[in-house]
């Protein structure tokens, strides 16, 4: 009986501990994690900025990598023509209710911009990156 309890115990705690590595508590600390994701791509830091998904996002690691693979294919091709990157800005945040809110930034250049969008979610004890993407379209900024 002792076992079962403790292996019921132990899974509780790790369950716990795994769904918890993947929620921010507050708004700001969700916050902070876009704009530490943002900042790592303006230090030309792609790959580490993509892989920062894997800690704190319901994303599946797949599509993580897909995202980080096309990045960094595109980067160098795109690099030429829009500059050098400068910084970023957030340009946009829509919220509803206290359960969905998406944080539009975009990544300054020399020339253009690209436009990074994060969507995030919150079931009541916190706050997870349910979806990320970035385009350089302007029709969804106006």
């Amino acid at each position: 009986m002792r076992k079962l309890v403790s292996v019921v115990i132990l899974c509780t705690f790790f369950s716990i501990s795994y769904g918890q590595s993947k929620m921010y508590t507050t708004r700001d600390s969700i916050n902070q994690f876009c704009d530490r994701v943002m900042q790592t791509l303006v230090d030309g830091k792609y790959s580490a900025a993509i892989q920062l998904f894997k800690q704190k996002s319901v994303m599946d690691a797949a599509v993580i990598d897909n995202i980080d693979k096309t990045l960094n294919d595109q980067m160098p091709g795109i690099l030429p023509y829009y500059g050098k990157i400068l910084s970023y800005e957030l340009v946009e945040e829509k919220v509803l209710k206290n359960a969905l809110a998406r944080k539009r930034y975009i990544l300054k250049f020399e020339n253009y911009f690209l436009s990074f969008d994060f969507v995030l979610y919150n079931n009541g004890t916190g706050w997870t990156v349910s979806n990320f993407y970035y385009k350089d379209e302007t029709k969804e900024l106006f």
